[in-house]
């Protein structure tokens, strides 16, 4: 007979409805069932209780309006590694066998307590391994003649290949994820494959954020940098030479927004700060375009296609869910010349982006959160229970 599992989340982020741990949480809650109980652990949560249907406990020390005011750079120096005690202690109150889930970064001395004592760890890899993604990095940058601007140095390439040959079992929510892995010497059979999905009801509405113009609209969502492939984007745009409108949401970094004043001043580029409404967004627009270099599985794509709205993207892009020919196109090629092709071919055909759009529809359902978080249970429950 299977037994429950009892899970605990470790995040290594604090909790906010955003990014991986809003991912985090939507996930523990679609997986805490009657075979998994999970428990989420973290150094600050900043998501209203009442919205989060787990438990959550934190490594609060003072008062927890006081401590949630200050920067969690200086918070987190105290509340993360309680939290982690304070998970070592729930477990051992609880007894049983558990599962710990380790989302984010870990620190290696609670990562060799766990091995030491034989509680299984499961890791979640959100993005490519930093081996491969500073690899990538140094090679994006050194091409555009600039000192890279990334924050991944060889010592944690090395503490995080450490961390990860600890783990029992490794997420991976796309094959790039995983590739990125094997890189590392990872056996694959350690390797799980996933996905990551979305949320219906933040999409709800009908109304349209912008004018309709003369062409297609391409719209990229999330912040505008190099490991976006922006500088690609913004290049292709240019070569492009079509009548249409190219729409970045979200914030700019230097480097492009200094690289490609040109482009960003033309009138048929238009740039916003990221907005919660942006199902108003994705229903303006004909076409998601997203040429990133380095991801695990790129969020915006699933919600895209929700809205109807297929994707061009690059294979990391792609992540686990846009199939080629199918529901978008998948390029091959960091190279602009490639991107402008498609995207001079693709913008004004009207039938293959209709055709696109109802199949990514479609797949979409099968990627809310609900389902996403079915198959992790039941890989969970194959593997530990």
């Amino acid at each position: 007979m299977a037994r429950t599992i009892d899970m605990y989340f470790m995040l290594g982020m604090p909790v906010v409805k955003r990014g991986p741990a809003y991912t985090a949480i939507r996930l523990a809650e679609q997986m805490n069932r009657d075979d998994v109980h999970c428990r989420v652990f973290a150094s600050i949560n900043r998501w209203p209780k009442s919205d989060i249907s787990v438990p959550v406990t934190t490594g609060y020390i003072l008062n927890e309006n006081l401590t949630n005011r200050l920067p969690h750079r200086i918070a987190g120096r105290f509340t993360y590694p309680l939290a982690e005690k304070r998970l070592v202690k729930a477990i051992k109150a609880k007894g049983g066998r558990p599962l710990v889930y380790g989302w984010g970064e870990i620190s290696l001395a609670l990562a060799h307590r766990l091995k030491d004592e034989g509680i299984p760890v499961v890791r979640e890899k959100v993005n490519c391994g930093k081996y491969v993604a500073k690899t990538i990095l140094d090679d994006a940058y050194g091409r555009l003649g600039v000192t890279p601007g990334h924050s991944i140095t060889p010592a944690l390439v090395e503490k995080e290949r450490e961390e990860l040959h600890l783990a029992d079992a490794i997420f991976c929510p796309s094959p790039m994820v995983a590739k990125s892995l094997v890189a590392i010497g990872l056996p694959e059979e350690r390797l799980i494959p996933t996905s990551y999905g979305w949320e219906p009801a933040r999409f709800t509405g009908t109304d349209k954020a912008l004018e309709p113009v003369d062409g297609p609209t391409f719209l990229f969502v999330g912040f505008a940098c190099v490991r976006k492939g922006a500088h690609i984007l913004l290049e292709a745009w240019k070569r492009a030479g079509i009548k249409g409108r190219l729409v970045l949401v979200g914030d700019i970094e230097p480097i492009i927004a200094e690289r490609y004043a040109d482009v960003l001043a033309r009138p048929d580029v238009s740039y916003m700060k990221f907005t919660p409404n942006v199902g108003a967004l994705y229903r303006s627009a004909d076409w998601f375009i997203f040429p990133t270099l380095e991801e695990g599985g790129p969020q915006v794509t699933y919600e895209a296609a929700g809205n109807r709205v297929p994707a061009i993207v690059s294979e990391m892009g792609a992540g686990a869910f846009t199939r080629d020919g199918v529901d978008g196109h998948v390029v091959r090629s960091d190279d602009p010349d490639a991107w402008a092709e498609v995207i001079a071919r693709l913008g004004p055909d009207r039938d293959t982006r209709e055709h696109f759009a109802q199949n990514a529809l479609e797949h979409s359902a099968d990627f809310i959160w609900e389902r996403v978080g079915e198959r992790r249970r039941a890989a969970l429950v194959e593997r530990f229970g």
